[in-house]
């Protein structure tokens, strides 16, 4: 007769009281059973996969482990500034999750969440990974009436000696309280009442200041096709080039843009005045990065000594439609400024405008001397 087999619960129990203890049993067996499911030898499957893994362990996550087992050697972690989880030791090696990012965790997943091609840099005022910049597209028929108007003729750049461009990409970016009522926040766009206004003001006050600008006024818009939006860069860049390639003192390249962010985000309140605030985009994805970045910082840094709240900070793009690059590898001393939002009026931008043409202007004579010009 055969003797049955009887569980010894209570000794089960009191292995389960000593979680470390379960860890090192979940760890042997999976030595054992690894190259089973392997098509590699035993010796080579069981090294390879636990060298990997052991890879992904750091000292501070070990320790957590032992802490569990043994509360008396809890001060191995004290040394640590971030708290070990048990989700930050498992995650990694269970899965690719980047646990440690939401955005990258559920970015893919949730509607509306913020761009996971964004890095902040440079923080401004409430700025956080739900209030950095967007970029959208408009949708594709607005194209579809412009086809006879795609080759009309463009202004020609005529550049002497200036060594500050200023230019649009996104052109006909436009904004909801110069548009017809019930305008839908995604065709948010026009022909005239646009973000050109405010690259004219720019250059028109960098003049009042004894700079020398050169404002570029492409209607790249026109040059693209439907469902090409994505190509705008690649038409601006060529104008830039030109620029940049008929006068060699040409130097800071600074692209006017406005954001589609909400007004909470892009309206501050100065001295009792509503105005729009600004936002410097590096690209992160080319051989200036870091100038272009040390520049957009020293600008962000000025705007918040004189007029505090103004900037919204500085962040870093990468990926996305333009390779995180936005035509700044050309420049050393080359930006994106989103100005205001979809919400924000003209009297406000207009405010914002004026007061970055004062802090460029400052930093300009800092940099290049009261007499260069």
């Amino acid at each position: 007769m055969k003797k049955k087999i009887q569980i010894n619960w209570s000794q089960i129990k009191r292995v389960k009281q000593h979680p470390f203890l379960l860890f090192q049993i979940f760890f042997i067996c999976l030595i054992l059973f690894v190259p089973i499911f392997s098509i590699k030898p035993f010796s080579e499957a069981s090294t390879n996969i636990l060298e990997e893994w052991l890879n992904q362990i750091d000292g501070a996550s070990y320790s957590f482990f032992m802490t569990i087992d043994q509360p008396i050697l809890d001060g191995l972690n004290e040394q640590h500034d971030e708290q070990i989880t048990v989700a930050s030791f498992a995650l990694p090696i269970f899965t690719n999750l980047p646990y440690q990012d939401t955005r990258l965790l559920f970015g893919h997943e949730l509607p509306r969440f913020p761009n996971t091609n964004s890095t902040i840099a440079v923080a401004g005022e409430g700025t956080n990974m739900f209030s950095t910049v967007i970029e959208t597209e408009p949708p594709d028929y607005l194209f579809e009436n412009q086809e006879d108007d795609q080759q009309s003729e463009q202004p020609q750049p005529t550049v002497t000696d200036e060594n500050i461009l200023v230019y649009t990409t996104h052109n006909r970016e436009s904004f909801l309280p110069h548009l017809p009522d019930g305008t839908p926040a995604n065709v948010v766009y026009h022909e005239t009442e646009n973000v050109m206004k405010l690259s004219e003001r720019f250059g028109e006050k960098l003049k009042n200041y004894g700079l020398n600008p050169y404002v570029d006024r492409t209607d790249y818009w026109r040059q693209l096709p439907p469902g090409g939006y994505s190509q705008s860069y690649d038409f601006s860049r060529k104008v830039v080039q030109e620029v940049m390639g008929s006068n060699d003192q040409m130097k800071y390249l600074i692209d006017i843009h406005r954001d589609a962010m909400p007004r909470s985000k892009t309206t501050a309140s100065i001295n009792g005045k509503s105005v729009a605030r600004l936002a410097f985009v590096v690209g992160g994805e080319n051989e200036h990065y870091e100038q272009n970045l040390q520049f957009a910082s020293e600008l962000h840094d000025l705007l918040e000594e004189k007029y505090p709240g103004l900037s919204r900070g500085v962040i870093i793009n990468e990926g996305a439609g333009t390779n995180g690059i936005y035509n700044q590898d050309l420049s050393n001393e080359s930006i994106v400024v989103e100005v205001g939002g979809i919400e924000n009026d003209f009297e406000e931008l207009n405010f914002a405008i004026d007061a970055f043409a004062e802090v460029f202007s400052e930093f300009y004579f800092e940099k290049e001397g009261a007499t260069s010009q």
